[in-house]
């Protein structure tokens, strides 16, 4: 296939050289899509009868980088279209929003299939735009394979014991550090425990004598408060078998009690008066790559960014799963990641269900794999990310990471019809905490008590 694919894309950057004006090589716009079928037969060989068209909308942009995931979903399309038996004409589109895609499903037009975020799952299963896949992912079909995917990343595709979504990237978030500040402190290896981590930043960072900060071991919101990174890696739980909000729980008061002693410890504005003088992340100038900031918490999207700036600023780079809280602990990482769902009033379910699969199949997220970890984003299924540390163009950061997505313990965050009210009231009262405006475990309390009523009328 991967041949195949690879002589398409060809043919269809030459298209795209051609075209003087128009949408890009291979897509067609939403406006001329056919909602359902199209005649066929004008082909040579081609079978009699009408094509049933699946239209498939994905959110990245329609660039021409042959790398990128909009010109690979162009060649997987033309692939399936050129050897389906089934009839089938898949049409893709790309720079969606999900505003588009909601609006467009609310008028009862196209798409069949749809990129989203895997948030807005039950918002929209709620308001019947998502077609149930229970049946079919759960079917024993070797196509589907749902034991080839990480075990954690169908957290992000359930809700309410039902299966709206089928896994389209996987990230996670792990520390990244520069190697060479880490031994001018004295750590020679990086930390094992939480315990030792806190001390690692307290030696690795440096502050003036009028008690300005002249370099951080690592700021824990920079960039921004994560509320899943922390608590995942403390062990904290958001919500118990029962229902009930465990916001407040020893193991998340530890996972924001940490971030804010940083605060304590060195100011929170002369933090972040630290911060306004750093440089633009994933670049040379990166606080890390600069000497500035020893650690520093970072998504897998910007891999390909961070070892480039790694290399063209002679900094020894190191990335590592967060630290477990005790020895002999097991590290425990975030989960995120994008999803495929199809539209509940898609007219032709047994195509869209044929599409899917290809879309999804092991195959398939194997070719994305091959390049995708460059544009942004790792595969879901523990082949694909395992097909990415035996290539030779793969860097050892890159094939480093996949092994951690394949074999680490992820978490996301619980799936529930208020996850977005849930992660805004932590948002806006752990935000002052780390400031030092209040207690963590006054605020805990108010998280607590601000959501539980949303969990009692989920039940």
């Amino acid at each position: 296939m991967k041949k195949v694919l690879a002589l398409i894309l060809a043919l269809t950057l030459a298209m795209t050289l051609l075209a003087a004006c128009g949408s890009p090589a291979g897509s067609t716009p939403a406006s001329s899509a056919p909602a359902n079928s199209t005649p066929a037969g004008d082909t040579p060989g081609e079978p009699a009868g009408e094509k049933t068209v699946v239209t498939v909308w994905c959110m990245h942009a329609e660039d021409e980088e042959p790398t990128k995931p909009y010109q690979r979903l162009l060649a997987w399309a033309e692939d399936f279209n050129a050897t389906n038996t089934d009839n089938i004409e898949v049409v893709v589109s790309g720079a969606k929003t999900a505003d588009v895609i909601t609006t467009t499903i609310a008028s009862g037009s196209t798409p069949d299939i749809f990129q989203n975020f895997w948030n807005n799952a039950p918002g929209w299963a709620n308001n019947g735009a998502l077609l149930d896949l229970t049946e079919y992912v759960n079917a024993e079909d070797p196509e589907w394979d749902k034991s080839d995917f990480v075990d954690s990343i169908w957290e992000l595709c359930t809700y309410q014991d039902k299966i709206y979504s089928v896994p389209m990237t996987i990230s996670s978030t792990y520390l990244f550090y520069n190697k060479t500040m880490l031994a001018n402190a004295g750590w020679t290896e990086f930390p094992t425990t939480m315990e030792e981590l806190a001390q690692c930043i307290r030696d690795c960072t440096k502050v003036n004598d009028d008690g300005s900060i002249a370099q951080m071991g690592l700021i824990p919101d920079y960039p921004w408060l994560d509320n899943v990174l922390w608590p995942v890696a403390f062990g904290a739980d958001y919500i118990d078998d029962s229902g009930k909000i465990t916001f407040d729980s020893p193991e998340m008061m530890a996972a924001y009690q940490f971030q804010a002693d940083i605060y304590n410890e060195y100011g929170y504005d002369e933090i972040k008066r630290f911060v306004d003088t750093c440089g633009a992340r994933a670049t040379n100038e990166d606080p890390l790559f600069t000497g500035k900031i020893a650690i520093r918490w970072q998504g897998d999207s910007a891999v390909a960014s961070m070892v480039q700036a790694a290399k063209e600023t002679n900094t020894e780079m190191g990335i590592v799963e967060m630290p477990p809280v005790t020895a002999g602990g097991k590290s425990q990482s975030m989960l995120t990641g994008g999803v495929w769902e199809v539209n509940a009033k898609t007219e032709n379910i047994e195509a869209t269900i044929t599409v899917l699969k290809s879309l999804t199949s092991k195959e398939t997220m194997a070719y994305f794999a091959e390049g995708d970890f460059g544009g942004g984003n790792f595969q879901p299924r523990k082949s694909a990310l395992t097909s990415i540390t035996e290539l030779d163009t793969a860097s050892d950061e890159a094939k480093q990471i996949a092994v951690m997505l394949r074999d680490g313990e992820l978490h996301a965050f619980p799936m529930s019809s208020y996850v977005n009210e849930y992660l805004n009231e932590i948002g806006t009262y752990m935000t002052e905490a780390i400031a030092g405006n209040t207690t963590v475990e006054e605020a805990a309390k108010s998280v607590v008590e601000a959501v539980q009523p949303l969990a009692d009328g989920d039940q």
